[in-house]
């Protein structure tokens, strides 16, 4: 079965990751994706290698959002490189960029340099901070636009001796915005489909991180001002994390006090204690959980995280370990579902990739495509335009191609 987007073609300007992260899931999902990487490459395949201190022939954190695209190293900033940008737009259906926008001016591919002569195109942006205000031509990277200027850094941090705000990793914020852009894209397409226009569709890492921690955020307003970060004693303390005899942490969550409360009293053998207590509401627990948190806390100590997950599953109430990230790479319900892959690197070398989150009936599970080295598609993607191998040679001798 061919996939739903083959035949749409993107032209994706855009280098670390958010922005890239939308020509990923279109690639999975059949588009053909022609990446433009300028002097030298994507900075990321850089900035990912010496994470896993590999080679671009061995770089999944670069594969991570690259599979399945074409390469082309293109120098825009010749009158030729420019000529060949704008014979890919001819055909294109989607421009992904996450170049800022004076730079885009400067060169003059911005949108409104662009959409009376290519009206169909989705033009697709990517910002730190959005188009107005005074921070709209900042630069941003996700642990900054995403995870510090929203307030998740500072009011999720716990004071206390050698304490300090934790450390956002391998661009969770950039992953978000990038999904949440591909949706957008889909929209504009689908849209394109009943007018025969693109449009212009934007996101910035900020209003990402906005919308992200938006409950955080309203819960912040005047009156509630909600304390942050929780203190340990804070919310329903049935739902708490618990630390178990193997060290390791589990939590229930239910919001069903008559339903569930019962079973879970009676699984920690609290029961008398609960009703002696007068804890008969989801209320009244939040209002003793500091009484409630140190009753807890010794017997959860006294059985292993298994254990008490096999209790709960018994009893059907919502139950989970706190997992290490290394144990989704062997998490039976990860691979059963098609959320992880095996693939090759350019090398050989066999990694696991996380699958394209969004499924179809239809299709099942998007297969990953290949991992890409810088260039690598110059020929192919220049020949499709008609280019001969003397003008590609020739173009190539004069910096066309970097």
């Amino acid at each position: 079965m061919s996939k739903p987007l083959e035949g749409i073609r993107v032209i994706e300007m855009a280098n670390y990751v958010a922005a890239p992260i939308v020509g990923r899931m279109l690639a999975d999902m059949g588009a053909e994706v022609i990446k433009i990487e300028g002097r030298g490459g994507d900075a990321w395949r850089n900035t990912s290698a010496s994470h896993t201190q590999t080679g671009w022939d061995e770089n999944p954190l670069f594969d991570l959002f690259n599979v399945g695209k074409k390469s082309l190293s293109l120098n825009m900033k010749t009158p030729e490189g420019k000529k060949i940008f704008f014979e890919l737009l001819e055909k294109a259906d989607v421009l992904i960029t996450n170049t800022r926008q004076q730079s885009l001016v400067k060169l003059g591919v911005d949108y409104d340099s662009l959409k009376d002569r290519f009206p169909r195109l989705i033009y697709a942006t990517l910002t730190g901070y959005g188009y107005e205000g005074p921070d709209c031509n900042a630069p941003g990277f996700d642990n900054i636009a995403f995870w510090s200027r929203p307030g998740f850094s500072a009011d999720m941090t716990i004071e206390g001796p050698g304490s300090y705000p934790v450390n956002s990793r391998y661009a969770m914020g950039d992953t978000i915005s990038g999904t949440t852009l591909f949706g957008g894209v889909m929209t504009a397409l689908y849209q394109r489909e009943k007018t025969g226009r693109g449009d212009f569709v934007t996101m910035s890492l900020y209003n990402a991180g906005i919308w992200n921690f938006s409950g955080c955020i309203v819960m912040a307003e005047k009156p509630y001002e909600h304390r942050y970060p929780e203190i340990r004693n804070m919310g329903i303390p049935m739902n708490l994390t618990y630390k178990c005899k193997d060290g390791e942490w589990i939590r229930c969550t239910f919001f069903e006090f008559d339903r569930y409360a019962p079973k879970f009293f009676d699984a920690l053998g609290v029961t008398e204690k609960m009703a002696e207590l007068g804890i008969t509401t989801l209320d009244i627990s939040m209002e003793n959980a500091d009484k409630l948190v140190p009753i807890f806390e010794p017997i959860f100590r006294e059985k292993t995280s298994a254990e008490w997950l096999k209790i709960f599953g018994d009893l059907d109430i919502v139950c989970g370990r706190l997992n290490h990230f290394r144990d989704v790479l062997t998490d039976e319900q990860a691979w059963a579902n098609g959320y992880l892959q095996e693939y090759e690197c350019t090398n050989g070398a066999k990694r696991v990739l996380p699958s394209c989150p969004v499924r179809l009936g239809s299709q099942g599970v998007f297969p990953l495509g290949k991992p890409i080295m810088y260039g690598a598609s110059n020929r192919e993607v220049l020949t499709g335009l008609g280019y001969t191998e003397e003008e590609i040679a020739a173009m190539t001798e004069a910096g066309v191609f970097k």
